[in-house]
């Protein structure tokens, strides 16, 4: 048992390289993934800024996307709202029928390269309503 003791030195070679590879994959992953979850948060955030606009329920599209935009703008630097004609393709007024409330609805699919030919995909549609709080 005592001669055992002393020949134990610590970690070797091939324990460094599989710890270090592991950490490098977790480091990758949240590299590649982290831009997709902040967009999303700008995205809700921009939407709840409208939504929480006194008289948003009044609001026309254009003027809702209008400010939805500025909002976005403020607090991201992504490309994918900054044309007019991208912006009237994912941001949209809905009128629910029966109880005749109005929703931003913002609906869109952003995909980042993990490695290759695999990717991430985030899949984003949500509706809040206008004049009101929450989501639906």
């Amino acid at each position: 048992m005592k001669n055992m003791r002393n020949k134990q030195r610590g970690i070797g070679a091939l324990g460094w390289v599989s710890i270090l590879g592991v950490l490098a994959f977790f480091v990758l992953f949240g590299l590649r993934i982290f831009p997709l979850y902040t967009e999303k948060l700008t995205v809700i955030n921009a939407m709840e800024s409208v939504a929480s606009k006194p008289g948003a329920e009044k609001l026309s599209k254009a003027e809702v996307r209008k400010y939805y935009r500025i909002n976005f703008e403020l607090s991201s630097n992504s490309g994918r709202f900054s044309k007019a004609t991208e912006l009237k393709k994912l941001v949209n007024v809905v009128t629910d029928r029966k109880t005749k409330k109005r929703y931003i609805h913002v609906a869109y699919e952003a995909k980042n390269v993990f490695v290759k030919d695999l990717k991430f995909l985030l899949e984003f549609d949500r509706q809040i309503e206008l004049g009101g709080s929450g989501g639906k």
